[in-house]
């Protein structure tokens, strides 16, 4: 799937909803030229979402329509199960559309299954939180909507508009501080050069509260998005286990929460040198490096894996479920217990990060064809069931 869906359809789903910013419809109607039919849209504010898969469908592969009639017959079994779930699932399924039509069943076959919930109150969306771990030992907690000044000796951070920033510390009184983003959570920091990260659930960055000498060195576990400040005289340095990423000025996202201990380094922008042991290679925008046992494999990337959960959207492509249930896992801070084998096979979807967990399960039954049972704070993964209800 081409990685343009995904932002058109956000661009498309902020505009019929009235929230699009003037940047986003410019950038919204500069897709025109690339796909003029949504010039229909931007004329038509209540165009059909008829006509918004139409023009999804028009430029997807492989016969998606008859897998989107397949996933709106499902959902509309749900809905009459369960008039009580209705606004839940109506959510998952407008969110599937506006996602480009990409929540579709990947399998061959896929048949009726359904959602059982239970007892799943309190299981909310990640939220901006954090830990900061000052060089005396203190810990700060860091929470959505805070507006604070800290200090650590001359150095001076600010927090407002959920983003720790060392912006303001203009002293040369280094200090090394950590922030942790536990399960259930994210979080933004600026470091003193202006660099950006973006840190996921479960992750960590280490760093010095000012950036002296000839480099810029800082150190993360879990996945982090960077954007590096540009600096020639002081290159950015990202050290993850045994391996570095170095760079100038550039745009990359960094994911050790893969299989067996797996490093993936995708490059959004820029130019990055990726070393581990005695290898190392330079990468441009596009790619993206698999360090797995010090051996640094290149290949192709699709930037939105990058992006997507920065933006605040579960990405599936190229994904198997239990690649799929680590991520919800972290982000909903729940446990997946696995009462069926589940397949390998690579799924093609995604969601808001902002759906309910009911949501999330609705859009991964339809991709996969397995019941999906929420038992308190634990997702059960079962086999299919044979027949529905009515």
């Amino acid at each position: 799937m081409e990685s343009n869906y995904l932002r058109i359809a956000q661009l498309m789903e902020r505009y019929l909803s009235g929230t699009i910013t003037a940047e986003e419809l410019l950038e919204l109607q500069q897709f025109q030229a690339l796909y003029p039919r949504i010039k229909i849209w931007l004329e038509n504010k209540e165009v059909k979402q008829e006509e918004i898969r139409e023009l999804l469908n028009r430029h997807m592969r492989n016969d998606i329509q008859l897998r989107w009639e397949s996933t709106l017959a499902k959902a509309q079994l749900i809905r009459k199960q369960q008039k009580k779930r209705r606004r839940l699932v109506a959510a998952s399924i407008v969110a599937a559309l506006c996602l480009g039509v990409w929540a579709v069943p990947y399998f061959s076959g896929a048949e009726k299954v359904h959602i059982v919930a239970q007892k799943n109150k309190n299981v909310l969306p990640g939220k901006q939180q954090a830990v900061l771990t000052l060089s005396n030992g203190e810990t700060i907690r860091l929470g959505v909507d805070d507006s604070t000044t800290i200090r650590d000796g001359g150095n001076l951070m600010k927090i407002a508009d959920n983003q720790l920033d060392y912006a303001a510390t203009d002293k040369d009184e280094v200090h090394i501080h950590k922030l942790n983003v536990p399960v259930g959570g994210t979080y933004r920091i600026q470091l003193n050069d202006g660099t950006v990260v973006w840190l996921n659930a479960d992750s960590e960055i280490k760093y010095p509260s000012v950036f002296t000498g000839s480099e810029r060195r800082v150190a993360i576990k879990g996945e982090a998005f960077f954007e590096v400040a540009k600096d020639p005289s002081k290159p950015f340095r990202v050290a993850v286990g045994e391996s570095t990423v170095e760079a100038v000025g550039t745009a990359f996202n960094i994911n050790t929460h893969l299989k067996q201990g797996q490093i993936k380094t995708i490059l959004t922008e820029g130019r990055i040198k990726v070393s581990v042991a005695d290898n190392s290679v330079l990468i441009d925008k596009g790619n993206a490096t698999l360090i797995d046992n010090s051996r640094i494999t290149v290949v192709k990337a699709d930037p939105e894996e990058a992006l997507a959960w920065k933006e605040g959207y579960f990405y599936f492509d190229g994904k198997d479920l239990k690649s799929i249930m680590n991520e919800v896992a972290r982000w909903y801070d729940v446990d997946v217990e696995y009462k069926h084998a589940v397949s390998e096979d690579k799924i093609t979807g995604g969601i808001k990060r902002t759906e309910s967990i009911r949501a999330v399960c609705a859009v991964l039954e339809g991709l996969t064809g397995l019941d999906i049972q929420i038992n308190n704070r634990t997702l059960v993964i079962k086999s299919k069931r044979r027949s529905m209800t009515k």
